[in-house]
């Protein structure tokens, strides 16, 4: 019987990289070969006349206008990022900390984003979460919901104002906004489907791990 709270421990966490690893592989699956104006790796577009990404690949006896890409107009939840910081803050111990820093940094590798300035963020933001998800127990989901969303907010613009100091291109603003939107909007659907797929919550008051600690 000891031994069932330190299995399920390991299960969370077992799950938690694989889920992971399938978001970040989602995103670099070619659906389509549009911009991902459905929530791909990255939100840098090119400009509306197109001309800077297309020159250098379509011959000067080709139809340029052809291969001007659509400017994105919005793009999925960062779901990736939500999945992290419902699972620190309803179960701290399925998502380790050296397991959410190498996902992300894996991440921003992939996605060509500058290494580790944005899992830096998240890292320090789950930590955070971390420390307060003995107090979310006790308090009203609104309270959890509200603290994640200012949360988010807050490595945002970090991350978005770091990026403009060392003049690395970005999506426009409007573009940013709403996607750390529909994020904090996402939230309760993540935390939901976590809880009803995968059992994801709070522990029990006078819930122990296999030591005895109280969780």
């Amino acid at each position: 019987m000891a031994d069932a709270p330190n299995r399920r421990r390991w299960t969370g966490r077992a799950m938690f990289a694989v889920l992971s690893f399938i978001l970040v592989l989602a995103n670099l699956i070619p659906l389509d070969t549009a911009p991902p104006s459905l929530g791909g790796p990255s939100l840098v577009v090119t400009d509306t006349a197109g001309r800077n990404a297309v020159d250098n690949m379509v011959p000067a006896t080709e139809d340029r206008a052809a291969y001007i890409p659509d400017p994105i107009r919005w793009i999925a939840p960062d779901l990736l990022l939500l999945l992290t910081l419902a699972w620190v803050a309803r179960r701290p111990s399925f998502a380790p900390a050296l397991v959410i820093a190498a996902i992300f940094l894996l991440a921003d590798l992939l996605f060509q984003r500058p290494p580790g300035l944005w899992a830096g963020l998240v890292l320090i933001l789950s930590e955070i979460l971390r420390s307060r998800a003995r107090t979310f127990r006790t308090l009203p989901f609104w309270i959890e919901w509200s603290t994640v969303a200012f949360g988010i907010t807050v490595i945002t613009m970090i991350n978005r104002f770091t990026l403009s100091m060392v003049l690395v291109p970005q999506a426009p603003m409007g573009l940013t906004l709403l996607q750390m939107a529909l994020t904090i909007a996402a939230y309760p659907l993540v935390v939901f489907v976590s809880y009803a797929l995968f059992g994801v919550n709070r522990p029990a008051p006078g819930e122990v791990d296999a030591l005895g600690h109280r969780l």
